[in-house]
């Protein structure tokens, strides 16, 4: 008969839930190593670089933002090419029992000709033994600061802390409300769910740029939620949550017969051509942070965005 003991030891042994959460050390070396890539990656302009360490829309945004530099060169080039630091870092991370796993980190972005930068960063790492990979990334804005993530006693987040049956709004109706949002541009009117903020008000600036001046041509807009990565959320201290997604704007510009053409070289070198015939489409990604309390008749704010064109296409 095995000893009693023992038997008790194997039992709950078995019946553990195993963990796959990364630590803390862990994720501040993935940080260190996801620095030295990018940075060795944006000196370069190299695309195929950058692709060992980020995925999502922070790939294509980043992946078009070389290409755009390739063409253009100049000041805003040598700008991108200089090398940032991520300091005063702080994690984390997603409880998790299996593979994939993800972690957050908020750092400051310091970078030579450029104000310092508040940044939160997504990592996920698909399997064991892959590399951890960046697929979002958002700055706060002017006079914003992140608030109060809920973690446990690891220092990883508490998501049992979010009041979900109290949100303004769940995490997808939310990114879709921004959908309407931008579409109408409605931002801080009666109605829409969403305060004017400069997160919101820099893409309205991008979606009205992006459309063509030029005598005859019309323009359309397409709004739609960017999937890679999903919308999730970070849980707060207060019952809320910080909403994180992404949102795709596609400005379609068109007069029949009429030849475009790129006066900018770097629209050119992302197009693949100096001018198109009929009508062009310029695509931008958005990554936004915003505030949902838990309130249901409170409003929601952007806090924190990064984005910028993903593509340019006949």
């Amino acid at each position: 008969m095995p000893d009693s003991s023992t038997s008790a030891s194997s039992s709950a042994s078995s019946s553990a839930v195993p963990d796959a959460t990364v630590s803390q050390d862990d994720a501040a070396a993935a940080l260190k190593a996801y620095q030295a890539e990018n940075n060795a990656a944006n000196a370069a302009l190299d695309t195929t670089a950058i692709a060992k360490a980020e995925s999502g829309s922070l790939l294509a945004l980043d992946q078009c933002n070389m290409v755009y530099d390739q063409g253009a060169g100049g000041t805003r080039a040598k700008q991108d090419e200089a090398a940032i630091a991520l300091n005063n870092a702080a994690f984390y991370p997603v409880r998790a029992t299996d593979y994939p796993r993800a972690f957050f980190a908020t750092a400051t972005g310091v970078q030579s000709g450029q104000p310092n930068s508040s940044v939160l960063i997504h990592f996920i790492q698909d399997k064991s033994g892959a590399p951890w990979l960046v697929d979002f990334d958002v700055a706060l804005t002017s006079g914003q600061q992140w608030p109060a993530f809920a973690v446990d006693s690891s220092g990883a987040l508490d998501y049992t802390a979010t009041h979900l049956d109290q949100l303004a709004l769940s995490t997808v109706d939310l990114a879709a409300a921004d959908r309407t949002v931008l579409a109408d541009n409605n931002a801080g009117q009666p109605g829409s769910p969403f305060l004017s903020d400069d997160a919101t008000n820099a893409e309205q600036k991008w979606i009205t740029n992006e459309g063509s001046s030029e005598a005859g041509a019309t323009s359309s807009l397409t709004v739609t939620t960017d999937l890679n990565p999903a919308p999730t959320y970070i849980p707060l201290k207060d019952g809320g949550e910080l909403a994180l997604y992404g949102t795709r704007t596609a400005v379609r510009t068109a007069e029949s017969g009429h030849t475009f053409t790129f006066g900018d070289r770097g629209w050119a070198k992302v197009a693949g051509a100096d001018s198109v015939v009929g009508g062009f489409t310029a695509e931008a990604v958005w990554m936004n942070a915003a505030i949902d309390p838990a309130d249901r008749a409170a409003k929601i704010q952007k806090i924190a965005y990064g984005g910028g064109l993903v593509s340019v296409h006949g």
